[in-house]
């Protein structure tokens, strides 16, 4: 029921496509965000009442998979789910749905000025690095063949395929009546849409659903390409140092980690250097694997030379962490509890919170209370200083540079052998974030992070 004790609900439901085919490709993503697309287009009508009464749904495609969240008051939840459920399934769309939608997401895919470079260079760090995940320019290109025959071909296939059902009721919903909607949703898979109701589709377990997967970087990797942006002159450098699937007490570790880099990178990357008016240095997760990325968006250096600036910008704090005082690192650990004893402000975020722990299957609902356990047996940076070497000299390293108009993206002689005085570790290059080039990587060391989470503190 969660801390909101308001006469609404929130219910969030992820129903994955089995595991793909070996010869899956773009055209299925593109399906898949096109087929979204209809859905809500076919409901815009359908659900006008519910809505004008406070009830909204949004339906996305979510990776390799579907995300359908509904918000509003809990005596209408069941009338909504059904719907959207049902028009999940349903094979017998409008014409005038699938133009609209297949519109729709042209104009979105083909309109590049609608992103920022860097989120555009965030992109292609998931088309390379993700197992089953795609290039903007492979999507649309596949989109821009696909008809509504294609679709209801691509809708029977994933009918017969399955679907795996994960649902999280949060509000002023009990038990029963929770229990209740995840029946409803559970048949109305197996059901399918349409009115009559008959047995189309089948439930499948969690080890037959589709699961994203992080390529192991065993060796530098680096990605250049063009601005996709006519005459944009701005340039993206994006570093990322993998470190891999944590227990709780690396997370923590990790945690503090890029809450102490936020200032080193900006102050000298941003402020004193000027190289970009957009800066970030922080820790993420990406698929259940932890990274450290260094961002800049700007055009005043080129992508190589950012890049050396970055790798400078790491190594100083490296040493300034060996040489943290006791006092400083207290004041660490505070920012770090501060944070993980934040609040929730409504009941959106307390219901995401939750969720990110079932679709992801971590089920870690305890990972604040070990996390806050762990920190406070830390005692100095040494730990973490340990942590910072192991992600350091990993040879984890991807990076995605971002070339801006006029800029040549073909590398110098002299940066492919920058990394060979590094350990000896030849740098892989990728000159587009297709397919092609992706297999090129994968076929050079075909490992992947485990999905397991580690709910706990290692000895």
């Amino acid at each position: 029921r969660g801390a909101f004790m308001l006469q609404k609900a929130q219910p969030r439901q992820n129903p994955p496509p089995p595991k793909a085919p070996a010869s899956e490709d773009a055209a299925e993503e593109a399906l898949r965000r096109l087929h979204a697309g209809v859905v809500k287009q076919s409901l815009e009508e359908a659900t006008e009442d519910l809505q004008n009464c406070g009830m909204n749904f949004n339906l996305e495609a979510a990776g390799q998979s579907y995300h359908l969240s509904l918000d509003g008051y809990s005596q209408h939840l069941g009338t909504l789910l059904l719907q959207t459920m049902d028009s999940l399934l349903e094979t017998g769309f409008k014409s005038a749905a699938f133009s609209r939608a297949h519109r729709s997401l042209l104009d979105d895919l083909s309109d590049t000025s609608r992103r920022a470079p860097y989120e555009m260079a965030l992109d292609a760090l998931g088309a390379v690095t993700t197992k089953g995940a795609f290039s903007r320019e492979e999507v649309l290109a596949s989109l821009k063949q696909v008809n509504e025959t294609r679709l209801h071909s691509y809708l029977a296939a994933l009918r017969a395929g399955g679907f795996r059902a994960q649902l999280l009721v949060f509000g002023n919903v009990g038990k029963a009546a929770a229990t209740q909607l995840a029946g409803k949703a559970a048949s109305s898979l197996v059901l399918g849409g349409g009115a009559a109701q008959q047995p189309t589709g089948q439930l499948i377990s969690a080890l037959q659903a589709r699961k994203a997967q992080v390529w192991v970087a065993s060796r530098p990797v680096e990605l250049r390409m063009r601005n996709p942006i006519p005459g944009d002159l701005n340039h993206v450098t994006l570093s990322v140092y993998q470190y891999g699937v944590t227990d709780v007490g690396e997370r923590v570790r990790m945690l503090l980690l890029g809450k102490m880099i936020e200032n080193p990178v900006y102050q000298t990357l941003r402020t004193k250097d000027q190289l970009g008016y957009i800066v970030f240095g922080f820790v993420t997760e990406h698929s259940g694997v932890l990274e450290l990325r260094v961002l800049v968006q700007g055009s005043k250096e080129s992508p190589d030379r950012v890049d050396v600036d970055i790798d400078e910008v790491i190594d100083k704090f490296g040493s300034s962490l060996r040489n943290m005082s006791h006092t400083a690192f207290v004041g660490w650990k505070a920012s770090i509890r501060s944070a993980l004893n934040h609040k929730d402000q409504n009941m959106a975020q307390e219901a995401d919170r939750y969720w990110s722990q079932i679709s992801s299957d971590g089920h870690c609902f305890n990972r604040k209370e070990l996390a806050l356990q762990y920190l406070d047996s830390l005692d100095g940076p040494e730990s973490v200083a340990q942590t910072f070497e192991k992600l350091r000299h990993g040879h984890k390293k991807v990076s995605v540079k971002m070339f801006g108009a006029g800029l040549p993206t073909k590398p110098k002689p002299s940066a492919l052998q920058a990394p060979a005085a590094k350990g000896d570790v030849p740098l892989f290059l990728l000159n587009a974030a297709d397919s092609s080039e992706k297999r090129r990587l994968v076929a050079s060391t075909d490992t992947y992070y485990p999905t397991d989470t580690i709910c706990r503190i290692a000895a």
